[in-house]
């Protein structure tokens, strides 16, 4: 009943679907034997309002972002691979139907459109009778819209197998059974982080991000990482996208601090690095967070190499083969400058409109941000090879009599582990993947701007993370800056703390018969043992020796001497003292 409340509510604001159009022959549409779901943020809502009522949006309104068409172009790459595979799924066609998804609150006609089977949704009465209009999909791009949507299709075991949320809460799978993701979690990200800020030292940071799920989660497991390593929090705060930005960045700079991290989302990462560019911020080291590692705009920014040096996380395999002759072939057979009118997408299902795509160049499309490419293949080969599994497929052809339900298909996930363009593809407990990131330099000092690989990081089959430091070129005279509330201590000087942060202390002299030892207590100077003695300023106490003269030493004469003559006086004194 509860589910029943919670369709209808949401089928009440779906103004802009349920309705039959033919238009398969689309970016968004493809008839298959199984359909896939996919959603992709082809436009961006700049400015999101709180919603008081049930409404839904048009997403072509809005901003564009052709990186999400990118990567609507990678799924229609994989399914066309796969369906021209005679091994994966020889006999079996995918299909999928894919949609512009823009919003956090305003979407659901996206979802409802997928989990609907004929244009409707019933409610259910047992689970093994249940076939929406997808077996899985794959999608959406962020952390909060994918906890937005998720419980709609988790609560069906419909496998969510995405590409760029990484939450850490998105692997409890008590809330999210069915949530697959072929990205690292912010867990695996934050971790390496602090593994980058160990390497060069650095103990004073500041850690940069917006009022989003994907940025307080990763505040939150900095700040509980960063327990028992050494590093100071210096300064934290969430912006939302009118915030001050400048007042942030003074903040930073007035404090000392010249590590960055910046865990944001494109769009507030590109307002924060703008902005200390225009407040003339230099000579800083920014930590860049995967979703904006490789910012194709960014590095062309003027005056963005006197801010410093950028450092970005993304994953390691980027490429994906084949894809670059799929883009210029498909934008041979597509009419590139053609613009719809608004009279001809409103004849078009909602959200499966994308009126500047046409526009693109295939150059354009294969130089967007490549970061969640290869995620996105491997999301769609992973419900392949689950239903590969499903159907009992051998070399030649699958059971295509066998029914395939979307939670058969989730059991099988858990369970796989094959290769991909020589990458190992697997899922741990959680559903989450094998690790394996890598390090980029943004080189703006070259036109145009590279981004070099400069380290790697990966958890298996034992965590190695390795930085070549030779590639840096420190804006710093060529050495790693200085990012540390105070200079440490020289051997002999216990640290005295100064101020709430364990990271800000000044020096002080150990006194003699005291040492001070940093692998057991940095801040203490501990006495010796009654058997010991020290000089001021020790790391370690020195065991007291005995030592017994040789009889023929003149010491050792000299003491014999004064003896006997001691003897002597107190021979004659006795004997003339009075008898009693």
């Amino acid at each position: 009943m509860v589910l029943s409340s919670i369709y209808v509510f949401l089928v009440g604001f779906t103004n802009c679907f349920f309705f039959k159009i033919s238009w398969s022959a689309s970016d968004f549409s493809l008839e298959g034997d199984y359909l896939l779901g996919g959603l992709f943020a082809l436009h961006e809502i700049e400015h999101e309002t709180t919603l008081y009522s049930a409404e839904t949006t048009e997403c072509f309104r809005h901003s564009s972002s052709e990186s999400g068409y990118q990567m609507l172009q990678v799924m229609r790459f994989a399914v066309e691979e796969i369906n021209n595979s005679t091994t994966l799924l020889p006999n079996v066609s995918l299909g999928y139907e894919m949609f512009d998804h823009c919003s956090n609150t305003k979407n659901f006609n996206s979802i409802l459109n997928l989990i609907s089977k004929n244009g409707a949704i019933k409610p259910k009465e047992k689970l093994n009778n249940y076939q929406p209009k997808v077996i899985a999909l794959t999608g959406p791009y962020g952390s909060t819209r994918t906890m937005t949507i998720a419980p709609l299709f988790t609560m069906d075991l419909i496998p969510m197998v995405n590409y760029g949320a990484s939450a850490s809460a998105l692997s409890n799978k008590l809330h999210y059974p069915s949530f697959v993701r072929t990205i690292p979690s912010n867990k695996d990200l934050i971790e390496m982080i602090i593994h980058i800020i160990q390497w060069f030292g650095w103990n004073w940071v500041a850690f940069i991000g917006s009022q989003d799920d994907y940025s307080s989660d990763g505040l939150k497991l900095f700040n509980k990482y960063i327990n028992n390593t050494g590093i100071c929090l210096a300064y934290q705060e969430g912006l939302s996208l009118n915030a001050n930005y400048s007042l942030a960045l003074k903040k930073i700079d007035k404090l000392n601090i010249n590590v960055i991290v910046v865990f944001a989302l494109p769009q507030y990462a590109t307002k924060i690095i703008k902005a200390a560019i225009a407040n003339n911020i230099r000579d800083k080291v920014w930590i860049a967070s995967q979703a904006w590692a490789m910012n194709q705009q960014l590095p062309r920014e003027p005056g963005i190499r006197k801010i410093g040096t950028i450092i970005g996380i993304t994953e390691r395999l980027l490429s994906v083969p084949g894809f670059n002759e799929f883009v210029h072939k498909a934008r041979g057979t597509t009419d590139v400058g053609h613009n719809d009118s608004e009279g001809e997408i409103k004849s078009k299902i909602c959200n499966q409109v994308c009126d500047y795509c046409t526009l693109l160049t295939a150059e354009e499309i294969i130089n967007e941000n490549p970061t969640v490419s290869f995620a996105i293949y491997a999301a769609i080969y992973t419900i392949a090879h689950a239903l590969h599994k499903v159907l009992q497929c051998d070399m030649n052809e699958c059971h295509k009599d066998t029914v395939a339900k979307p939670y058969m298909l989730l059991g099988e996930i858990k369970k796989l582990d094959f290769l991909l363009n020589g990458r190992q593809v697997k899922y741990d407990d959680d559903n989450d993947p094998t690790i394996s990131y890598a390090v980029v330099l943004w080189r703006t000092d070259v036109n145009p701007p590279q981004f070099e690989v400069m380290g790697s990081y990966d958890k298996l089959p034992e965590i190695t993370f390795t930085i070549d430091n030779s590639l840096l070129p420190w804006h710093n005279n060529g050495s790693a800056p200085f990012s540390n509330c105070s200079v440490e201590c020289k051997a002999g000087y216990s640290r005295q703390p100064e101020g709430f942060h364990s990271c800000c202390f000044t020096c002080k002299k150990c006194q003699p018969n005291t040492y001070v030892d940093f692998s057991r207590d940095p801040y203490t100077c501990f006495p010796c043992a009654e058997s010991e003695w020290s000089d001021e300023g020790s790391t370690t106490c020195k065991t007291r020796s005995v030592v017994y003269p040789q009889f023929t030493e003149i010491p050792s004469i000299i003491v014999m001497g004064l003896s006997a003559t001691f003897d002597e006086c107190l021979a004659v004194t006795s004997s003339t003292l009075p008898a009693d």
